[in-house]
């Protein structure tokens, strides 16, 4: 019984770890695609890159939002 607990334990923080990173690298491009509404001349431009940033942002947050709660579960 203990390896099966070790085993799902090291699989749940494998998985938190990559959806740490995949959520930080989320957040970072979705601040790069808000940035981009600066340099987007036509207004349905600006206006797709301000979703495109609003939609990866909230992914992003949630999936660390996500791993913080896997955290404190397993303190």
């Amino acid at each position: 019984m203990a390896a099966t607990e070790d085993q799902d334990k090291s699989r749940t923080l494998q998985e938190a770890q990559i959806s740490k990173a995949l959520g930080l690298f989320l957040l970072i491009f979705a601040l790069v695609v808000l940035v981009s509404i600066l340099f987007t001349d036509t207004g349905i431009g600006k206006l797709t890159n301000l979703g495109a940033g609003i939609v990866l942002a909230a992914i992003g947050g949630i999936m660390l939002l996500r791993v913080r709660k896997t955290g404190r579960k397993q303190a």
